[in-house]
């Protein structure tokens, strides 16, 4: 009888994995700063151009965490917005990063 054909599970590849595992890195990061930090810098700007918030710091990060868990569009925006304008360079930029590592493999 013969064996099963048995494939080599996705993660075993090294470099899928790198790839995978430098990915999460950078959405931790970019998605990190649009979590905790833009809120925060978002705040502050709008109350130096426009006045205080009503409520303060508190009410306003409560509301903007309080729309993210209901999902709300303009929340999600908010906090995942740096990622999706990073990647979206990324692929733009695609083209010319390859064209330069082509460039310097030749030289």
């Amino acid at each position: 009888m013969p064996e099963p054909a048995t494939s080599a599970p996705v993660s075993a590849d090294p470099e899928r994995r790198a790839r995978l595992r430098r990915e999460l890195v950078l959405f931790a990061a970019v998605g990190g700063f649009g979590l905790v930090l833009l809120p925060f810098l978002v705040y502050f700007a709008g109350a130096a151009t426009l006045g205080p918030y009503e409520g303060g710091l508190g009410t306003f990060l409560g509301k903007l965490y309080g729309d993210l868990v209901r999902l709300t569009p303009s929340a999600l925006a908010l906090v995942f917005g740096p990622y999706v304008m990073f990647q979206a360079v990324r692929f733009l930029t695609r083209p010319l990063r390859q064209a330069w590592t082509s460039g310097k493999a030749r030289t």
